[in-house]
């Protein structure tokens, strides 16, 4: 069996919102053609939409194919960050969760993340939580060793519920102008969003606690991370 990395997914989130930073930029200016000045240079509407797709291209490859973080192989699973190889038999179970990050910025902004994490419960030892990991990396190790626990329907609806929701609104603003934005449909966004931040994350954290122990806790305004986990 060979090695199966995987990689941070926390570049998806960067790209989520530059993408709907141009798209926002497209719905307010409606000519293709306008010049936009970027930097030194003159460049049209369009012009600048292929710039930004071939900037995502190449942030996609990069993030792709370095910085992994773990590998999946037939002895277990090994954690490069802190050089360590967790051999199946001591795996008693595997969770993908949403754990919620608060982060407070030198000038005072403030933004709440989800960060997407898949959790090792070990037998006797502390449990390992890798964070911005895809849910892949669940159904892989599902496939590989179906004997392991692991909480693959809340995570799979987690996940769709989420991708339905981004790409709903990418969909909305693309093929509505600006002035026709309806503010019912505003404030669904804003409901849904707001589910998806912060009542689905408790749900899941929750869930997982009351199966495996309370190892697992959002960061809060005032308390970074305290999971009692070993933090990758």
């Amino acid at each position: 069996m060979k090695k199966i990395k995987f990689h941070s997914i926390y570049y998806r989130f960067i790209l989520f919102i530059l993408t709907f930073g141009i798209l926002i930029i497209n719905m307010i200016i409606a000519d293709e053609n306008a010049i936009i000045q970027f930097f030194n240079f003159n460049l049209k509407l369009w012009q600048l939409n292929y710039f930004f797709i071939g900037i995502f291209l190449i942030i996609i490859i990069v993030f792709s194919i370095v910085g992994w973080k773990f590998y999946i192989c037939k002895e277990g699973i090994y954690l490069r960050k802190i050089d360590l190889l967790i051999p199946w038999d001591d795996v008693d179970a595997v969770s993908y969760v949403w754990i919620n990050e608060w982060s407070i910025r030198p000038n005072g902004r403030q933004y709440l993340y989800n960060r997407k994490s898949l959790v090792i419960y070990r037998k006797d030892y502390k449990p390992i939580c890798i964070y911005n990991i895809s849910i892949l990396a669940l159904y892989t190790i599902k496939v590989l060793r179906p004997s392991i626990k692991t909480n693959i329907i809340i995570s799979t609806l987690a996940t769709i519920f989420n991708i339905a929701i981004n790409f709903g609104i990418l969909y909305y603003i693309f093929y509505r102008k600006l002035e026709f934005i309806d503010i019912k449909v505003f404030l669904i966004f804003i409901s849904t969003y707001a589910i998806k931040s912060l009542i689905v994350p408790l749900i899941m954290v929750m869930y997982e606690n009351k199966t495996h122990g309370k190892y697992l806790f959002h960061d809060t305004a005032y308390n970074k991370n305290e999971s009692r986990v070993i933090h990758i």
